[in-house]
């Protein structure tokens, strides 16, 4: 008698054979987490997973991190000896996340063949998620839901397009959404003004993607820049909701810490303090992003 055999596709091969890799790595909750967040945000350095994942330990981050690039998960490149690696998602890593979460996941996990045209900063973006995720909580709020530019520009064009938009979700307050914009060495106050008007002009018309209840946060790496960027502002009389900080407070005290500065004034706030300012409302019960998922 002719054994019977069972056909199987090369993508199915490919997909057992990556759970094959990664049962023999020992793969933990915390690798997934890992490849997760290299994954969402695209580019991640040593540093920003040691502070994510590893409580800020560098030794921990590079021992876990060694493994899954040996088990062919993640991708590492290396700008030069004084900057940290930078590490993406692999095909392995990102076919492994689409297997554990199944076929109705909502994100595409992305596997750059090449390092981003803007990688400081798209970098830059990313710190400013990771304090938000990490200080947040001590401030009785949670990320809701994230999107980044690449999402929203998907999602056809608007008047402007913020470098992320998000919500938190505050205990006892209900909802804010925010749109983010980190500044990185643009130096270009026109430019800013420009980008500024454009998102007046949409909360004084629909909104942005469904949006109209929003405040901007600005975070700039240099704080002469961001001061000129804020006095800018005050001189054309423009009074848009949005505050301001540096990627320095954002290191030191975290996103949600008191180091919003608004535009005519000198007193900080925290985030869950915007909730409270006459413009600060809390986000409309009925307002979903016109992006899905979280």
């Amino acid at each position: 008698m002719t054994p019977t055999t069972t056909a199987t596709t090369p993508q199915q091969r490919r997909s057992r054979s990556d759970r094959d890799r990664a049962r023999r790595v020992r793969l933990t909750e915390r690798d997934l987490w890992i490849l997760e967040a290299v994954g969402k945000m695209r580019f991640l350095t040593t540093s920003q997973l040691a502070r994510l994942h590893f409580d800020g330990s560098r030794w921990a981050s590079n021992k876990r991190l060694r493994r899954l690039l040996d088990a062919g998960l993640l991708r590492v490149w290396i700008r030069d000896l004084a900057q940290d690696n930078v590490y993406s998602l692999a095909p392995r890593g990102a076919r492994l996340l689409r297997d554990d979460r199944g076929d109705t996941a909502e994100e595409s996990w992305v596997t750059p063949r090449g390092l981003d045209g803007n990688l400081d900063h798209l970098l830059a973006i990313n710190q400013v998620r990771i304090e938000l995720a990490l200080s947040v909580p001590s401030v009785k709020g949670e990320i809701a839901w994230w999107r980044s530019d690449w999402e929203l520009r998907a999602q056809g064009r608007e008047r402007v397009i913020p470098d992320a938009l998000f919500r938190i979700q505050w205990q006892e307050l209900g909802e804010q959404t925010f749109a983010l914009e980190v500044d990185n060495r643009t130096n270009s106050s026109r430019s800013f003004l420009r980008k500024i008007l454009g998102y007046s002009a949409a909360l004084q018309s629909r909104g942005l993607y469904g949006m109209s209840d929003f405040l901007i946060l600005v975070v700039g790496r240099d704080s002469q820049w961001l001061e000129r960027y804020r006095l800018r502002l005050v001189a054309v009389r423009l009074r848009p909701r949005i505050w301001f900080t540096t990627l320095a407070a954002v290191g030191q005290h975290g996103a949600g810490g008191s180091i919003w500065k608004p535009i005519d004034g000198d007193a900080n706030s925290s985030l869950r303090d915007l909730v409270f300012f006459p413009y600060g409302k809390e986000g409309r019960a009925g307002e979903t992003p016109t992006t899905t998922g979280r």
